[in-house]
């Protein structure tokens, strides 16, 4: 009984601990270094392009925006007077984002299950990129050779070799789908996925009906699901015809 009284009580604590209630989200901003009053903008993207949701401004090295938000969805913080945008998911709950004011793409946020995520996943990607652009480098003079002696078996070689990273791209990406369903980039890069033109459009359903309930009652959701049966729809009607076999 004394269990139970102590698991109860655990529970009401940290549900009054919260700042956020339902539909609600907080972005607690620390940006150490930034100068008192320089404006913060919160924006996102719609049809014509990126448009300010929200602006607040720095005080004592810290921000803070807070709302109401239905649907995840990918969002930009700007900080004025800085180079680039930081990206992530403005989802109910408490976002935590440290701003790096002198190389924005090394801030960091979190928080949020869908932000953690996003996190982990931008440091993967960014280690495949790394070693992508240190392969580049050293091979570029290779390369340019190839280009001017018309060399395509060497140009061919290059391509092949890029590839692989390409490839650990895609294999981050398949396994976050793959791994986190109620994760919100894992709608994100289905949405993305689709528009492959070696697409598996079977493969992608079987990811969309394996994300959360959640996620696929969203607009973006019920819009991927749309795109999707119209494209398997289209697929039945001109099916892609195979190569004939050589003779």
């Amino acid at each position: 009984m004394k269990q139970i009284f102590l698991s109860l009580l655990a529970v009401a604590t940290l549900v009054s601990c919260s700042k956020v209630g339902k539909n609600e989200f907080i972005i607690e901003g620390n940006a150490e270094g930034v100068k008192d009053g320089v404006a913060v903008y919160l924006e996102k993207q719609d049809s014509t392009g990126l448009v300010q949701v929200d602006t607040v401004k720095v005080e004592k090295g810290k921000f803070k925006f807070e709302g109401n938000v239905t649907e995840p969805g990918l969002h930009f913080v700007q900080v004025d007077q800085t180079q680039g945008k930081i990206v992530l998911v403005l989802e109910n709950g408490e976002i935590n984002l440290k701003v790096d004011k002198d190389s924005i793409n090394k801030s960091v946020v979190g928080g949020t299950y869908s932000n953690d995520q996003l996190a982990t996943y931008s440091k993967d990607y960014e280690k495949v990129q790394k070693k992508m652009m240190a392969f580049q480098k050293a091979n570029m003079e290779k390369w340019q050779k190839a280009q001017m002696s018309q060399d395509t078996v060497t140009r061919n070689a290059l391509i092949k070799e890029n590839k692989v990273f390409q490839d650990e791209f895609m294999k981050l990406t398949i396994d976050h789908i793959e791994k986190h369903p109620k994760s919100y980039l894992s709608l994100l890069f289905i949405g993305q996925l689709i528009n492959q033109p070696d697409r598996d459009v079977a493969k992608l359903n079987k990811y969309y009906e394996s994300l959360d309930a959640d996620l696929k009652a969203t607009k973006e959701g019920k819009k991927l699901k749309k795109a999707l049966t119209e494209i398997a729809e289209a697929e039945k009607k001109s099916p892609v015809v195979p190569p004939l076999p050589q003779q």
